[in-house]
């Protein structure tokens, strides 16, 4: 979304999508064991690097223990930025997904995330929290070292994090820092005062403004990561070529509108794999990207892509290709819709709640989205119990009946007298896309009386501009992302202050109560609820607290939601130990000494 005021809206861009936005290919194409830290007193899951394989493929390990693996083994992967410019720099680069899978293979930070968006150390060994959740202190690991193999020292975090907030040229990431005590006045150079310290070379310290116990995750963002001082006193555009950086790759070509080329990173801590001796990333973009991509695939040309919707059912029908479907189906993500509790009919909690009771969900994901979704009732994604140990409510379901009877209670029976609805799909969009949508609502209608016009004519940029005439999106589909180990995700999605409420559906404590419900009182204690859910330790008692939210938002129907996504893309066999999930999509979480390439036979 648009705004930057709140800390969690840049983040937000990420992880939410406007108005029926199906991606091309997987627009996150972004990002377990070890001995958990200090940071457990958070009451997060917090692991260190992986040291075994992934894959359970017996002749893998096998190959392993003996070295029978290939060697010198260069690969193509396709890229695609989705039209934002590429750049290398971590602190200047936009906060779109093809980055945070990109990224990791070369820049480094403090903490990282795994394939399914727990956090990681990473160039920290350990860290602590204060008894008050304001100070976190992080020791370094001892081998955390530059590509130039230079050692990593405290101060170069404050020299790198100070870049990103520089008042002039403030990254578009920044928002994942604003937590720290006084980001404000830092970056409206109103003050050189900012909650950042190096107490020695080995420790760093970082000082919030207010508790929050999901700031590991946001420490995991790109513009967290460290860049060797002395390549930017250095060197100008070019410091991402000069080995500055501290993950298993480095970069050692670039062509921003051609490939971006990586080669092993020795100096690493981790180690490289002993396969792969080049990584080309091949930047392809426009309508026929995928297409392109898999054929590339069928070549032998790459190692693994996307399959969108598009794609689908050719893939299916392909023997060969179906064979190496892969499906990631604990999902990170959930498609909802949306409306302004200030626009008519939707003013009308009833009208609300019908909506959502006329969705049939197993239509919708396994119909007219062909299966690339999972039907859901609940607004939380589904990986949330494994990151936290968190199951969501369940939500209004289908019933056709009841949406009936919800309509005729508010004056609407069989859908007569309702003011005019209509859904807007943007021109950018496939006609697939805009015929799912179109066989969606005309079952709602058909079943329940709901008459919802799908125009498709107006742009992604007219669509806001109406909005913000409007004060609000009268009904809309959201594309929600986890990106924070807690379900945090709910703070950012209805919290009465947070970007997708403000001018967009408008649930707040302003709202007048009807005879037999309160909105307004039911936003207020949404908004207690979640705050001191954010800023709680205990993970039992912070997932009690996110449970109530989510019931309340639920039964208001703030959201009603339709599906969890499913990822799905192609991978060779004879490509190895790669780790994928919800938060990396098909690009694995890092290209690291797993990673490897066995013979084609038997593979």
């Amino acid at each position: 979304m648009a705004h930057d005021q709140h800390p969690a809206e840049s983040a937000r861009h990420l992880y939410s999508t406007f108005a029926a936005s199906a991606p091309a290919g997987n627009r996150r194409d972004v990002l377990r064991w070890g001995a958990v830290v200090a940071g457990a007193a958070m009451g997060l899951r917090l692991t260190g690097t992986s040291a075994a394989p992934a894959s359970s493929n017996g002749r893998l390990a096998a190959a392993l223990q003996s070295g029978e693996v290939l060697s010198d083994v260069e690969l193509t992967i396709p890229w695609n930025p989705f039209g934002q410019a590429v750049t290398l720099d971590p602190h200047r680069a936009p906060n779109w997904g093809p980055f945070w899978n990109l990224f990791p293979n070369v820049w480094g930070g403090l903490l990282r995330f795994d394939e399914i968006g727990a956090v990681q150390l990473d160039l920290a060994e350990s860290f602590a929290v204060s008894d008050d959740g304001l100070t976190y202190s992080f020791k370094l690991r001892p081998d955390a070292k530059y590509a130039n193999g230079k050692q990593v020292v405290a101060g170069d975090f404050l020299v790198s994090w100070k870049r990103a907030l520089e008042p002039a040229n403030l990254s578009p990431m920044a928002s994942f820092m604003a937590l720290v005590d006084g980001y404000q006045a830092y970056v409206a150079d109103e003050s050189e005062d900012i909650g950042f310290a190096a107490p020695d070379d080995q420790t760093v310290t970082i000082k919030l403004s207010q508790p929050a116990n999901f700031f590991p995750s946001y420490l995991a963002a790109f513009v967290w990561n460290v860049v060797d001082p002395a390549v930017l006193e250095e060197t100008t555009s070019d410091f991402p070529l000069r080995d500055a950086g501290t993950g298993p790759w480095r970069f050692t070509e670039f062509d921003p509108s051609q490939r971006i080329v990586m080669e092993p990173n020795t100096n690493h801590y981790g180690g490289n794999s002993p396969s792969l001796v080049r990584l080309v990333w091949q930047i392809a973009s426009g309508q026929n990207a995928d297409a392109e991509a898999l054929e590339m695939y069928r070549n032998d040309q790459t190692p693994l892509v996307d399959v969108p919707i598009s794609l689908l059912s050719t893939v299916e029908r392909d023997p060969d290709l179906a064979e190496e479907i892969m499906r990631i189906e604990n999902s990170g993500s959930t498609r909802a819709l949306g409306m302004d509790f200030l626009q008519e009919p939707f003013n009308d909690v009833r009208v609300r709640q019908a909506l959502a009771h006329a969705c049939n969900r197993e239509h919708f994901a396994n119909v007219l989205w062909e299966g690339t979704w999972l039907p859901t009732t609940t607004f939380s994604p589904p990986v949330l119990a494994e990151l936290d140990g968190y199951q969501g409510p369940e939500g209004l379901g289908y019933d056709a009946g009841k949406a009936a009877d919800l309509l005729e209670a508010a004056g609407f029976p069989g859908g007569e007298g309702l003011p005019e609805m209509t859904f807007f799909v943007p021109s950018e969009e496939t006609p697939d896309e805009r015929s799912r949508w179109l066989a969606f609502f005309q079952a709602i209608q058909d079943e329940s009386g709901f008459p919802i016009t799908v125009d498709d004519t107006l742009t992604s940029e007219q669509i806001l501009n109406r909005q913000q005439d409007a004060g609000g999106r009268q009904i809309d589909a959201f594309w929600w992302w986890n990106v924070t180990q807690t379900p945090h995700l709910l703070t950012d999605a209805f919290h009465s202050n947070s970007a997708a409420m403000r001018g967009v559906f408008n649930w707040n404590a302003d709202l007048e109560a009807t005879d037999d419900f309160d909105p307004g009182a039911d936003s207020r204690e949404f908004d207690e609820l979640v705050e001191r859910a954010d800023a709680e330790s205990d993970r039992n008692a912070r997932n009690d607290l996110f449970r109530q939210a989510e019931e309340l938002a639920l039964r208001n129907a703030v959201a009603i939601p339709l599906g969890n996504w499913v990822q799905v893309y192609l991978q060779k066999p004879w490509l190895q130990g790669t780790r994928q999930g919800p938060w990396t999509g098909r690009l694995p979480v890092w290209f690291d000494k797993n990673v490897v390439v066995l013979p084609s036979e038997d593979a």
